[in-house]
């Protein structure tokens, strides 16, 4: 396993990396196309949605259920989303071996962060949050963000998470990049050469710290 020196900062997604939220936003989407009339979908369909933002998430929804172009309903659509969303947000539960390792990593002194697309309205509901920028992943501000905060240079940091916007943003900042084995990729491909280490779990994370 590649080994990383001299690391000091450790940054993670949320959903799809610390969480798994796809229960929950499954069912938010689903009442929100009841409160429109239209068709429930599977779960595996929804899920394959998630990963690219809630305006995203909800665009597709409502083309797959509904055949139509959603523009003519998203204002709507939007409102319904976070009223059923937010009801439910906090039910999302870590994964298998995160909390453990986060544990782990704070026994290291490692500072820890969560950097994600979510809307803070949602990510105060699962972890507590605290500041929000103007530009998200891709872009590398949150990490540059980050790493000033701390004191650090990106080089000295890491980037953990489960879609091609974690490793852009990681990547572009001069972080190293880790991809966990699961989460919400909407289709894309994260066996990159941009990826210094592709997890087989989560649990293998403080191992890779010298």
């Amino acid at each position: 396993m590649v080994q990383f020196t001299n690391i000091k900062a450790i940054f993670f997604d949320l959903d799809g990396t610390l969480f798994e939220t796809a229960p929950q936003l499954s069912v938010a989407v689903n009442n929100m196309l009841n409160d429109l009339k239209m068709d429930a979908l599977e779960k595996n369909q929804i899920t394959n949605f998630i990963g690219k933002g809630a305006d995203n998430l909800i665009r597709k929804s409502i083309e797959l259920s509904a055949r139509k172009n959603a523009d003519e309903f998203f204002v709507e659509a939007m409102d319904a989303f976070h009223y059923h969303y937010g009801l439910i947000a906090h039910e999302s539960l870590p994964y298998e071996g995160v909390m453990e390792a986060i544990n782990m990593l704070k026994d290291k002194h490692i500072k820890l962060a969560c950097i994600t697309n979510k809307p803070g309205i949602f990510t105060d509901k699962i972890i507590d949050a605290s500041d929000s920028l103007e530009k998200k992943k891709p872009d590398p501000l949150p990490i540059i963000y980050s790493c000033d905060f701390f004191n650090i240079k990106p080089i000295e940091s890491i980037m953990v998470g489960d879609s091609i916007n974690d490793i852009e943003a990681g990547s572009s900042a001069g972080a190293f990049v880790v991809t966990v084995p699961y989460g919400y990729q909407c289709g894309d491909r994260i066996d990159s050469p941009k990826v210094n280490l592709a997890l087989n779990q989560f649990s293998e994370l403080p191992g890779a710290l010298n």
